[in-house]
């Protein structure tokens, strides 16, 4: 588990960051946590995923997305899936803060920011000595409502009169850097396009049964992108209605539980193999992805 007891940390809500929350972690899992909600707790959607930047223990950058399960708000506890990890090279939705006139100074120039994602930040220049280097992290200091943020940025572009920079760390100090950005642009609500890689799970021997237009089999290995399966009998299809999402059936046997997903057909490879594509994450698709990690938890073999 990246996540340290005790730790506080800030989730933004992967298609909306101005959905977000501050928690402090209570207890750890492989693949589940608990926590005290500190601030945001009517940002809290269940099985809707969010994000949380990090820092490994070689100091580079990394994001890790969870989705809360059960909600206390009497409490101000809540419980959550691990669903995986981000890459840090994805396209984050940058905000434009230029009119609030944010400062940051390193020590050869002074400016302000011009835009921020979670990923990194861009710099108008105000005044600039001597030559920055691209791919050189600097220590910065950002000021919001009178307080000072100071963390490690390396710039991946300079021009004549900006920087384009992506964020390294401290990730508490830079998240809360962003986190206050936001607050200053509550008011809007802008989607976000990425692009992500997820942990794959090892799932064959659960024996979890997959139907679909294809055929039925079962499910081979699982992630948050997708699914592969592993094809028992197969079915004569029309290849048009490949070309559009479809409902697959995914049953457990141990728990006699079926979930019905929308997937679309990626491609079909050797030994009846199949890969599809889950298109739409909602509450049915997050269940089914919890259960499967409780299920690796028992059965300690996969």
């Amino acid at each position: 588990m990246e996540l340290k007891k005790g730790g506080i940390y800030i989730a933004y809500k992967s298609d909306n960051p101005f959905k977000n929350f501050k928690f402090q972690v209570l207890e750890t899992d492989d693949f589940f946590f608990a926590a005290q909600i500190l601030e945001g707790i009517g940002n809290i959607e269940l099985w809707k995923p969010y994000t949380i930047r990090l820092t490994n223990d070689l100091g580079e950058q990394k994001f890790l997305e969870i989705a809360p399960y059960y909600l206390d708000d009497k409490g101000k506890t809540a419980k959550f899936l691990v669903i995986g990890n981000l890459l840090e090279r994805r396209k984050f939705v940058r905000f434009n803060v230029e009119s609030y006139k944010i400062p940051v100074e390193g020590n050869q120039f002074k400016g302000i920011v011009e835009n921020i994602s979670l990923g990194g930040l861009k710099i108008k220049l105000l005044s600039k000595e001597g030559e920055i280097e691209e791919g050189k992290p600097i220590f910065v200091k950002g000021k919001i409502d009178g307080n000072e943020y100071n963390f490690v940025i390396t710039p991946v572009r300079v021009g004549k009169d900006f920087i384009a920079a992506k964020f390294e760390k401290p990730a508490k100090e830079i998240s809360e850097f962003f986190y206050k950005c936001l607050k200053l642009l509550e008011s809007e609500n802008t989607p976000v396009t990425e692009r992500r890689k997820f942990r794959r799970f090892y799932v064959e021997p659960l024996n979890i049964i997959v139907d679909t237009p294809l055929g039925i089999g079962i499910l081979y290995d699982i992630s948050l992108g997708g699914m592969k399966v592993k094809l028992k009998r197969t079915y004569k299809v029309d290849k048009e209605i490949l070309k559009e999402p479809f409902a697959v059936s995914c049953f457990l046997p141990s728990k006699k539980e079926e979930y019905i997903l929308d997937c679309k057909f990626l491609n079909r490879g050797k030994d009846n193999f199949i890969q599809l594509k889950i298109t739409r994450w909602d509450e049915e698709a997050l269940k089914l992805i919890s259960r499967v990690l409780e299920l690796i938890v028992e059965n300690q073999k996969v």
